[in-house]
């Protein structure tokens, strides 16, 4: 256990000291003492008291920096560790940059917590390591994937995002629960019976929340999430693909996308319906090409049904298929990853999302894991001493990199999760043209994306040159989501 003593000013930067102590000492329990309540028991291994000074200033962002940045050289010289990423804990380092970016060229958007405005990517990288004290790789790869973010947006079809807005669908059924997942999804084995009336309330919800002139929503993007919605059965797929050609105009779609995901609930009739109904971008997500690992965290499906499934897709017009992969699976090492890239290589699909692995709170993984692996494998942090485990992650990084290259795959998205195998990133790449505008959208949260079914909405509003988003939870359950829309 590693005890963290917080002085009563800093109590309300207690979530930011987290994270970024949860960095240093990861999937260790972490302690918080208030100093104001100091004659606890102090049992634990390490206390760190004391490592701020100075006066906060008022200002939030200004203070979280300046108590990040002291923490940060705190824990480093304790630990002898240095983070990739430094400072950094948030989920979407690219809005930093990009903001940075428009303000210099006179565009409106969120400042982030800096408050300069570089002209070019050298001052904007000093800025970076100078006010994160993230490393020359990541400050690169952050200053890459932002100038193709804005290069992206700049095209002519979704130049007018910021008036425009996204719709997700959730279809929160799998044909089984995988070890590291922690979304919302039921076993369709289990809850097949509410699969029907589930599709009942979300034809109510469009019919509710359609738009009264026109009674058609008109998004920009349209993403059919998960859950894996190719586990419905033939007819229900048909119904809900229906549902949503009834309730959107599909022409002013620039992308309609659908995660297929799993192999083994694709057939060929779903992907003719998704042809049918104007589907232009699927995925087909192996994870792994190992079967040992596919078995162990429950994928239902062999290897080579990925690469039927995939083949198949493209010979029914597919040409814009994406795959999902995910280092730091366990008892994967290096050889393993390489067998995946080189299965993905010959599979050769537009896009390429490349997952590090996240040990979740809500998933079986992280209870299952032994300590062995916790400490070894996965609990590695980017350090001038670094553990083998660590080596093993930046390897399977570099060599995902290195295939995204060899393909013409170009990183365009980043986002980043608590409790990442190497304390890394989940990063997208794509061929010219094909890149997800959706995902764009969603993580950069660029614009408002409406999300339908057991789905959270996140609503962006510019006003007086700044940007205010607002989440709106949705449901959690199933059969609390269709109790709100039918009666049952």
């Amino acid at each position: 256990m590693v005890s963290i003593v917080i002085k009563n000013e800093l109590k309300k930067f207690e979530a930011d000291i987290r994270d970024l102590c949860m960095a240093f000492f990861p999937y260790q329990k972490l302690n918080f003492i208030h100093a104001d309540n100091i004659n606890v028991e102090r049992s634990a291994d390490i206390i760190i008291d004391g490592y701020f000074s100075g006066h906060l200033s008022g200002d939030r962002l200004t203070d979280k920096s300046e108590i990040k940045r002291q923490l940060y050289d705190y824990l480093s010289n304790l630990t002898g560790k240095k983070l990739l990423w430094g400072t950094l804990t948030g989920i979407r380092p690219v809005t930093i940059v990009t903001a940075l970016i428009e303000q210099n060229k006179g565009e409106s958007g969120n400042v982030g917590e800096s408050t300069a405005s570089p002209h070019d990517n050298n001052e904007l990288k000093s800025l970076l390591k100078k006010e994160y004290y993230i490393s020359d790789a990541k400050a690169n790869e952050l200053i890459s994937i932002a100038n193709r973010e804005i290069e992206i947006l700049d095209r002519k079809k979704i130049r007018d995002y910021k008036n425009r807005y996204s719709i997700y669908v959730g279809v929160p059924f799998c044909k089984s629960t995988c070890l590291y997942c922690s979304f919302t999804s039921f076993n369709i084995d289990k809850f097949g019976e509410y699969v029907d009336k589930y599709l009942d309330a979300l034809k109510i919800e469009f019919e509710k929340r359609s738009d009264k002139n026109s009674s058609q929503l008109s998004p920009l993007t349209l993403y059919i999430g998960g859950g894996t919605p190719t586990s419905l059965n033939e007819k229900q797929f048909e119904r809900l693909l229906s549902i949503i050609d009834k309730y959107v105009d599909r022409k002013t779609c620039i992308e309609y996308t659908v995660e297929a995901g799993r192999p083994d609930t694709i057939t060929k009739e779903k992907l003719l319906l998704m042809k049918d109904h104007g589907v232009s971008r699927i995925s087909i997500n192996p994870q792994s090409f190992n079967q040992k690992t596919l078995d162990l965290i429950g994928r239902k499906h062999k290897t080579e049904d990925v690469i039927e499934k995939f083949l198949l897709a493209r010979s029914l017009g597919f040409d814009n298929i994406n795959m999902d992969i995910i280092l730091g699976l366990p008892n994967e090492h290096l050889l393993e990853v390489i067998n995946t890239l080189f299965n993905v290589y010959k599979l050769k699909p537009e896009s390429l999302t490349v997952h590090s692995l996240a040990l979740k709170r809500a998933a079986r993984l992280n209870y299952e894991l032994d300590s062995w692996m916790k400490e070894t494998y996965l609990a590695g942090i980017a350090d001038v001493n670094k553990t083998e485990g660590q080596r093993t992650i930046d390897k399977m990084y570099f060599m995902s990199n290195v295939l995204a290259k060899i393909l013409n795959l170009k990183p365009y998205y980043l986002y980043r999760q608590k409790n990442m195998a190497g304390n890394l990133e989940n990063i997208g790449f794509a061929k010219d043209g094909f890149e997800c505008i959706y995902n764009i959208m969603m993580m950069s949260e660029r614009h408002t994306v409406y999300g339908f079914g057991t789905a959270t909405s996140k609503e962006v509003f510019y006003e007086n040159g700044s940007k205010r988003v607002e989440s709106i939870e949705g449901y959690k359950s199933v059969i609390d989501y269709c109790k709100a829309n039918i009666n049952i």
